[in-house]
């Protein structure tokens, strides 16, 4: 027969619980296990309210057993130390936090990271090793392994300084995870409640500029003059926004309630994180397009491990950083809990427990017996929807700004093909090209690569094409002339033209050779050139770009394969470098076996990577596993296959552009892992949000590389002999292969046969 909790342990304990999901909270008998060897044993004497406890007593995310004792921000005195404790002695002050448990044997674990073991056990509402219950804070004594014990210093108020167990340590740790607690760096802190006002806090410490961002012109005064931060942000004041745009490093997000997402990405800098910390209940809307062309991450991050928990104590002591308080009795709590809800508490309710709590315990009280079952966290499938947004492109692309016919504009003649509207039909186009300047490449195009982005801006299916649009963003060719001070190439070189033209040459991006970043980046068609002229494609017979966006072609390297590199192969070696994906034993995901998923595979053996090709047909296992060598393939629709690969890849690179589920994928990813976003759906995705906080797991997006990079991908593809596999076509077989392409029905990429076959073309 099952004990009650009165009786499974040799301790008597008396706290408060809920027992259905009303949430209402009561006196309660309940027991705690005997002083261990390694245990600490301590009278509690403030317990911290968080937001975590509401949630968990009223069973909002469908993961509580009851009786539940809340509470996993309590501190007090030591009463009791097992024979092998070192840490700490009867009498110091102490507290525990959000864990109390995990396999000290896993790799997380070896790292100090017992937050994100697999088998971590949170403080209350779990099961703990000897398989009992787990009970939290809100009750008079607690026990727990010495690993799992924080020391506080003399000098800490234990009322103010209970809160850093778990609100403090979940900002503290992403600011020093994500490079944000450095001097210099610029932080936005969305909403100034219980994480908030402490996120402002710890990033003053560490000597960031930092923005509180709020819905409320009220909590002006507060931020600037009561918590030192150094700027307010109206979030729903549009001129403020704008000003704002592109400045912040990385912005901590602390809103538990749903909320627009793109207005904050758009102030990121290229290359931020937005780090997401509220345990969202329903939706966001997450837009793909800034993601992509900004490298912009949308990560989630939860608590710290014990060592990072004790130098946030450590921290926070130095600099004299507590939550600020209201201190409440037990019997309050009921009444704080609704308060709570309500969002009525500047920043947090504490309960003073050592004096309070006695008082409540009723003689003779009876607990209904009950067998408790298991519960741990479950990963809830919030949903989130992406929608397409262009507000981080470049407003030059957006608008043809030339009053001249495309033939008049230039001196030197062109002929290609054009789409003149979103029909997306092709047909014969005369233009021109500017002459070769003092700093400018001339070629001849032999070859030009068909991208899906050529087949979106042919239809205008992003909104932002401009008509004739001559598309081509994989161009190789022959060098014909060059200006007097071109330096790398010369004439009769075989070189290429990627996605981009031009940018400012001075901003960081530029200076770093991450021009593609470039706020002022020109895209090789469909955008403004610095003379305000429209720039063309390379479905065209000659092309003209400055040196710096000219890349040599080896010798051993075949034109025809090798153009699309200049996309495909740069989308792909690019985020498997810049996110530390190209180092042997890592283990990569590619998702979709098209155009750059092929390329990946390549890619990620030749870097000697174990990589997993993830597909949704099984048709394409032969080819994943023998034709490219890639070492395992997994059926995205099999629930035993995905289930039995979960938690074992550091990284995905997902290719796919149609519409489809990433949660799966999210599942596949170790703590710490990356999905990386190369493709663009033009329809929502659904993003949960609970795996990523859990896993402190990113959804990230990327596009190309920089012209360094990409000359260096092009070296690196002759000396492994990395090409594209391709279909190579005549020009007016054009529109059939876009047909073709809007199907998938290619393996794996078109190549337009331009110096063969235009020529034929022309009226």
């Amino acid at each position: 027969m099952a004990k009650s909790p009165e009786q499974e342990h040799p301790v008597k304990a008396f706290g408060w619980a809920a027992r259905d999901s009303s949430g209402l909270l009561s006196p309660f008998k309940f027991s705690r296990r005997a002083t261990g060897d390694e245990d600490v044993r301590f009278r509690v004497l403030y317990c911290g309210i968080c937001h975590t406890d509401l949630h968990k007593i009223k069973n909002d995310w469908g993961t509580s057993t009851y009786p539940l004792v809340p509470g996993h921000e309590f501190v007090g005195e030591v009463t009791e130390v097992g024979s092998k404790v070192k840490k700490v002695k009867v009498g110091d002050k102490v507290g525990v936090g959000c864990i109390v448990g995990a396999c000290h044997t896993c790799e997380s674990c070896n790292n100090g990271l017992e937050n994100y073991c697999p088998q971590w056990i949170v403080t209350y509402d779990s099961v703990y090793h000897d398989g009992t219950i787990t009970y939290g804070g809100y009750s008079d004594t607690m026990v727990a392994n010495e690993r799992y014990i924080v020391r506080f210093p003399e000098t800490m108020p234990l009322d103010a300084s209970a809160p850093l167990l778990c609100a403090e340590i979940t900002v503290y740790s992403p600011l020093k995870y994500f490079g944000l607690a450095e001097p210099g760096k610029h932080i936005g802190v969305v909403g100034l409640g219980g994480l908030g006002h402490l996120a402002v806090k710890f990033a003053k410490a560490f000597g960031a500029k930092v923005t509180v961002i709020s819905t409320s012109i009220s909590k002006k005064d507060e931020a600037l003059e009561h918590l030192g931060a150094d700027s307010f942000l109206l979030s729903n004041d549009q001129e403020e926004l704008q000003a704002t745009k592109n400045t912040m490093d990385g912005i901590i997000d602390t809103v538990s309630a749903v909320h627009p997402i793109l207005p904050l990405i758009d102030l990121l800098k290229y290359h931020g994180k937005l780090v997401l910390l509220g345990g969202l209940e329903k939706p966001l809307e997450l837009p793909v397009f800034p993601l992509l062309f900004g490298r912009k991450m949308v990560a989630g991050s939860v608590t710290g491990g014990m060592k990072e928990t004790q130098e946030m104590v450590d921290f926070a002591a130095k600099h004299s950083i507590t939550a600020d308080i209201e201190t409440i009795s037990m019997e309050y709590v009921n009444t704080a809990m609704k308060r709570l809800a309500k969002g009525d508490v500047k920043y947090r309710f504490v309960i003073d427990v050592g004096n309070t709590l006695a008082a409540t315990n009723p003689e003779d009280y009876q607990l209904v017996r009950g067998l408790v079952k298991l519960s741990i966290f479950l990963l809830l499938d919030l949903q989130l929807q992406a929608t397409h947004s262009i507000s981080s492109l470049n407003p030059k692309t957006l608008i043809n700004m030339t009053t001249k016919a495309p033939e008049e504009e230039h001196p030197v003649k062109a002929f290609g093909w054009a789409a003149r509207d979103q029909s997306g039909q092709l047909s014969p186009f005369n233009f021109s090209r500017r002459a070769t300047e003092e700093d400018d490449v001339r070629f001849k195009v032999l070859y030009c690569g068909i991208c899906h982005t050529d087949l979106h801006s042919i239809k205008n299916d992003w909104g932002f094409s401009s008509y004739p649009l001559v598309p081509g963003h994989e161009i190789v060719g022959e060098v014909t002339e060059v200006g007097s001070k071109v330096k790398k190439v010369k004439v009769g070189d075989k070189v290429g033209v990627g996605c981009m033209v031009g940018a400012c040459h001075s901003c960081e991006n530029c200076n770093n050779d991450l021009e593609v970043y470039c706020s002022e980046m020109i895209f090789t068609y469909n955008s403004v050139y610095h003379d305000k002229t429209i720039t063309y494609g390379g479905y065209s017979d000659t092309m003209v770009a400055n040196e710096r966006y000219i890349v040599r072609f080896p010798e051993n390297m075949p034109l025809d394969a090798g153009a699309p590199l200049l996309c495909a192969g740069i989308t792909v070696y690019s985020p498997l470098k810049y996110f530390g994906f190209a180092e042997p034993g890592k283990h990569i995901g590619i998702v979709g076996l098209g155009g750059l998923g092929h390329v990946a595979v390549k890619f990620a053996k030749a870097f000697g990577v174990k990589v997993t090709v993830i597909s949704t047909s099984a048709s394409k296992k032969d080819e994943a596993l023998k034709n490219l060598g890639a070492d395992s393939f997994l059926i995205s629709r099999d629930q035993e296959q995905m289930q039995a690969a979960i938690n074992t890849m550091d990284g995905i690179i997902d290719t796919v552009s149609a519409v489809h589920p990433i949660l799966p994928l999210i599942g596949l990813l170790k703590s710490h892992g990356k999905l990386i976003m190369v493709g663009a759906p033009d329809k929502p995705l659904e993003l949960p949000i609970f795996p990523l906080l859990m896993g402190r797991k990113m959804v990230v997006g990327t596009a190309i590389g920089g012209m360094k990079e990409t000359q260096e991908m092009i070296d690196f593809a002759a000396k492994h002999s990395i090409t594209a596999d391709i279909e190579t076509i005549s020009m007016e077989y054009v529109n059939t292969a876009m047909e073709r392409l809007a199907k998938g029905d290619v393996r794996y990429r078109f190549v337009i046969d331009v110096g063969n076959t235009l020529g034929a073309t022309k009226p």
